[in-house]
């Protein structure tokens, strides 16, 4: 088993190889503007490992999960596109809810869950995939993020037993090699949308599939730390009466990148750290799931130190550009 791993791992590492090339050729680079927390031109779309990953584990184990696959497979062709071109959000929103259709399907999810709470868990899914490719912005973040996440499913499987290892550990091979360009001071390459929303899919997956068996929707802290930084910026940004959809400089990470100048690798690794915490001090470590009232209790608490954390440096750094 461990050889066929290290296949899979150089076959990826072979991908990305030919696709940084093809990428310089073809010019699908992401060029710096004032909105950017970056400064150089990096290939974009480096994420296209992830939903590759997926395809070899389905060709390997004798094409499990088909719905599921053809899934990833729509999400990540829709957003390549969006990364090379500029496709209507009405296009994306559109296959990304028939990607969503195809997952809950393959999960069972129409004959288990009352249809009145559907478009809820649209809703929450789109959100999901959508705030996760917002939080794609600096070096390393995507993919500590992803490793941290997988990694802890992987440790939950030990004593529920309800995911395919297998699936999980060729997608950490995928981001391993997606890191080796991109965790780094000056990244080679960036996850893309292809990137961020085909791992966003993924994660929506093994939640929901975690959800129906475990029946607790606590399961949602696996995603704390993104969900604080994009749903209170959200809220904020309504506030303001700003548009949503458009570019902007004000996560908790852009903060701590652009203002604060500090590196983006330790930023990510900040982010991934503190999910980690979360994750073994209320999932792994207890074996369970933690009840309504403590998750509500970690939600309530975790959102007022990102206010204040956030609220300060906001204060420190108008002071010093003063």
């Amino acid at each position: 088993m461990a050889l066929s791993y290290i296949i899979v791992f150089l076959i990826l590492l072979l991908i990305a190889l030919i696709y940084h090339r093809l990428a310089l050729k073809f010019a699908i680079v992401d060029k710096p503007n004032h909105r950017s927390s970056h400064i150089h031109s990096t290939v974009r779309g480096g994420g296209i490992l992830f939903p590759f990953a997926v395809v070899f584990w389905w060709m390997a184990f004798d094409f499990p999960n088909t719905w599921m696959v053809l899934g990833i497979v729509w999400v990540a062709a829709i957003s390549l596109l969006d990364d090379i071109y500029t496709i209507s959000s009405k296009i994306r929103f559109g296959i990304q809810f028939l990607a969503l259709t195809m997952a809950f399907y393959d999960l069972e999810v129409f004959a288990q869950i009352n249809w009145m709470a559907l478009p809820v868990l649209y809703f929450i899914s789109l959100a999901i995939i959508n705030g996760i490719n917002f939080m794609d912005g600096i070096n390393g973040v995507t993919g500590l993020y992803g490793l941290v996440f997988l990694g802890s499913i992987l440790a939950v499987n030990a004593y529920t037993g309800i995911f395919d290892q297998y699936l999980i550990r060729y997608e950490i091979l995928a981001i391993c090699v997606f890191l080796i360009f991109n965790l780094r001071k000056k990244a080679l390459m960036f996850a893309g949308d292809i990137g961020s929303i085909s791992l966003a899919y993924l994660m929506i997956y093994l939640l929901l599939q975690w959800y129906l068996h475990s029946e607790s929707w606590t399961v949602i802290l696996f995603l704390l730390i993104y969900g604080l930084d994009t749903a209170l910026t959200i809220f904020e940004r309504i506030r303001k009466r700003e548009k949503i959809s458009t570019p902007h400089r004000t996560h908790l990470y852009q903060i701590l990148a652009n203002q604060g100048e500090n590196p983006h690798v330790n930023i990510a690794l900040a982010y991934a750290i503190l999910q980690l915490g979360i994750n073994f001090a209320f999932f792994i470590y207890p074996q369970t799931t933690p009840d309504n009232y403590l998750a509500l209790g970690i939600l309530v608490i975790s959102g007022l130190i990102y206010l204040a954390v956030k609220i300060l440096l906001l204060k420190k750094y108008a002071k010093i550009q003063q």
